[in-house]
């Protein structure tokens, strides 16, 4: 099965903030036949907000980067199909963040479940979340 990780389960994981995951979460995390993946745009979405004040990443951007490559952790380029699955995305108002929705749209338009805390993510009823 492939996975979609969410920037801060990227963040929480690359951080040894491994505490700060859900059990079923973690437990895929930690298997080996799993097949993890993070948006290209969980890094620009955290280089913005560490730019902008809003976010402190212990171990560096850069360093992040390079140990979620080695942790095995496949990064997904930003497509085309995902940029038009994404205007075609329903608007709830109660969740906007561009950067989840873009996650979102990444992992129906590859159909990837959802690693994540935010049960926002529950909203779209065709994605697939993960995590107590």
């Amino acid at each position: 099965m492939n996975y979609i990780l969410d920037t801060n389960v990227l963040i929480f994981l690359g951080c040894g903030y491994e505490d700060r995951i859900g059990e079923k979460a973690l437990e895929i995390y930690r298997d080996t036949k799993s097949d993890l993946f993070v948006s290209q745009i969980s890094f620009w979405e955290m280089a913005i907000k560490i730019n902008i004040g809003k976010l402190y990443v212990p171990i560096g951007l850069k360093r992040l980067m390079n140990d979620t490559r080695q942790a095995g952790i496949d990064m997904v380029p930003v497509k085309n199909s995902h940029i038009l699955f994404y205007q075609s995305l329903e608007v709830h108002e109660k969740h906007k963040d561009p950067f989840d929705r873009f996650i979102i749209s990444t992992a129906l338009c590859e159909e990837m479940k959802i690693i994540s805390g935010d049960s926002r993510f529950d909203l779209y009823t065709n994605a697939t979340r993960v995590w107590d």
